[in-house]
C-alpha cells in the first residue's frame, strides 16, 4: 500500500507530512500513555488523508497497541 506521507527527523521527535499538502504532525504532539507515538501520528496523518484528499484509510495497528498499552 501507499504511503500518504513523508517523515523526517525533528527535534524532540518525528514529523509526519502530508503527500498532497503541506499538513504535518509531531510525534512530541501525542500522548506517550495512549501506545506508540510513531503510529499514533502515522495514523492522524492517514486520517487526514482520507477526510481532506479522500485517499483510502491506510491500516496502522493503532488500535492493537492501545489495547496492550492499557492492560
Amino acid at each position: 500500500m501507499k504511503r500518504f506521507y513523508t517523515m523526517a527527523r525533528v527535534k524532540g521527535g518525528m514529523k509526519f507530512t502530508c503527500t498532497h499538502c503541506p499538513h504535518c504532525v509531531c510525534t512530541f504532539e501525542f500522548d506517550p500513555h495512549e501506545g506508540n507515538l510513531r503510529t499514533q501520528a502515522a495514523t492522524a496523518i492517514n486520517q487526514h488523508a482520507a477526510k481532506v484528499h479522500h485517499e483510502p484509510v491506510m491500516i496502522t495497528s493503532l488500535d492493537v497497541q492501545q489495547r496492550i498499552w492499557k492492560a
